[in-house]
């Protein structure tokens, strides 16, 4: 007969689980490192777009501006209240993989080397290490795939519209949902599965997703269809452009070298095993989905939505294959060198060592330069550090300059960023060094104009002298900001404007 201790210990067993533990160090680590190289440029772009609420942005769909709010409402303007919702999108994709493996046939291990697999990729702790909409991204699709799973003509009415609320939440955060829902049709329409599209219950689900987008569908119609331009120039002119071997070689990065077999193996199991012939349609999903962000010039991690499930996928067709082996070590076999990569790999993921520790960790691995994905990334860190420092540096040199102008200067004097990372520096640090929110040409920061200034002078933060030139009479160079690892931002000083600010505006949008 069993002690009460021990049968309470088995009880709590089987709510802390595995991927229990794994999802909660998934958030510990992003929490606890949330603070060691700063804000991302990005980061506070979002910020700035949640002082400016509108059903649509340039480069984005609505839902990241009201998580940002949501956050600054919660937290503050901090790092970790901001970074801790990120955290939390990439804790419950771990929970969800481990549930995914288990809705295939998986056991406990299958769950767990799900969970731990997801963890361990280094993408997935990179996309949760700061703000964004890509943690929730991955996050949406995972749990998407998880509710359609099992789908027949027999599913109850109530699932289907939760399956269009989770599409339509998905669509409302970031463009991924477009591509995953054209994968999705053409995946039900070369399988067996494709009597799905008979169910009357799954044009409910698409038509609550559409009906949800519609604001935001209606928001480009009104500014002229602006993601498209964006899209466009991102294509062309941001985006590196990768060879197939390229491509494949930072998605191994990215998803771990060690887990190839096993997300290889989950296309597998998904696309040939009697198991599942009832998933088949959401394995040529996945394919699809893949194929479609190949042949658009796209960064590698924008296609890393699809691998917990696949990752989920591989873990339950290995954990069949382990139940047919009497081996003790096959487990451990399996999960040591997961693990031990995974730590190897961490640091590229996450922000765990101090920078200077990490250039020269990094050059001894010889991997970050495997996963450069645009053209203007720096030469010592990946982009997803870089753009992390110096930020307050720049502002106070900023506001030196700001603050020595006549008083009545100072009252017409912008401060305009390049781009929207030291636009959103001087609206995150600037009010409290008495500085004006600032103004900028790229993406969303041009739809909210100029305001009232005339352009007779401007500190202008990280340009080219010479593309100023074309607008400005006298350009005077005051000031440069570096930083031993992120990028070099000059300061220049504008005066003696070729036309009023609000004829030069047009002609300063950027959409990028």
């Amino acid at each position: 007969m069993r002690s009460s201790g021990s049968i309470a210990w088995a009880q709590t067993g089987r709510f802390i689980t595995v991927p229990h533990i794994a999802a909660l160090a998934f958030l510990v680590l992003t929490v606890a490192t949330a603070g060691n190289y700063g804000f991302f440029g990005d980061e506070l772009y979002y910020i700035a777009c949640s002082k400016h609420l509108e059903f649509g942005y340039v480069d984005h769909p609505p839902m990241v501006a009201l998580l940002a709010l949501l956050s600054r409402t919660v937290f503050g303007e901090t790092l970790i209240g901001l970074r801790f919702f990120a955290g939390l999108a990439g804790a419950v994709t771990v929970l969800l993989s481990g549930q995914i493996a288990r809705k295939l046939g998986g056991g406990s291990f299958a769950e767990s080397l799900a969970a731990l697999a997801v963890c361990l990729a280094p993408g997935f702790p990179a996309l949760s290490s700061f703000f964004s909409m890509n943690p929730f991204d991955v996050m949406m699709c995972t749990l998407t795939i998880l509710l359609l799973l099992g789908v027949d003509d027999a599913t109850p009415p109530r699932q289907w519209i939760i399956i269009g609320v989770v599409l339509g939440l998905g669509l409302l955060n970031k463009y991924t949902f477009l591509s995953f829902g054209l994968a999705l049709l053409l995946g039900l329409l070369t399988s067996q599965q494709r009597a799905l599209l008979r169910v009357p219950w799954i044009y409910l689900s698409a038509g609550i997703a559409l009906l949800m987008f519609i604001p935001h569908i209606l928001w480009q119609v009104s500014h002229d269809w602006p993601t498209l331009e964006f899209m466009s120039n991102v294509t062309r002119h941001k985006n590196l452009s990768l060879s197939p071997v390229e491509f494949g070689s930072q998605l191994i990065l990215l998803l771990n070298p060690v887990a190839l077999p096993l997300w290889i193996a989950g296309i597998i199991y998904l696309l040939f095993s009697q198991r599942t012939q009832g998933y088949r349609f959401l394995g040529w999903t996945a394919i699809l989905f893949v194929v479609i962000y190949l042949l658009q010039n796209a960064k590698s991690y924008y296609i890393l939505p699809m691998f917990p499930f696949l990752l989920a996928s591989g873990a339950t067709a290995t954990d069949r294959f382990i139940q047919k082996t009497t081996s003790r070590w096959v487990k451990p076999a399996i999960l040591a060198p997961l693990v031990i990569s995974g730590f190897l790999l961490l640091p590229l993921a996450a922000p765990v060592l101090p920078v200077e520790t990490f250039v020269s960790y990094s050059k001894s691995l010889g991997l970050w330069n495997a996963i450069r994905m645009e053209t203007w990334e720096g030469d010592k860190l990946p982009l997803h550090y870089v753009h992390r420092f110096g930020w307050e540096e720049l502002v106070e040199k900023a506001s030196h300059i700001y603050h020595r102008l006549p008083e009545e200067e100072r009252q017409r004097c912008a401060i305009m960023g390049s781009w929207y990372g030291p636009a959103g520096a001087i609206d995150h640090y600037g009010p409290k060094l008495g500085l004006p929110p600032a103004i900028s040409g790229r993406n969303s920061y041009w739809l909210w104009g100029p305001g009232r200034y005339s352009g007779e002078i401007v500190i202008a933060l990280e340009f080219d002298p010479d593309h100023l030139k074309e607008y400005f009479g006298e350009v005077e160079e005051l000031a440069q900001v570096r930083h031993p690892y992120g990028v070099t931002r000059t300061i220049l000083l504008c005066r003696k404007p070729k036309a009023p600010m609000k004829e030069m505006w047009p002609h300063l949008k950027n959409y990028i």
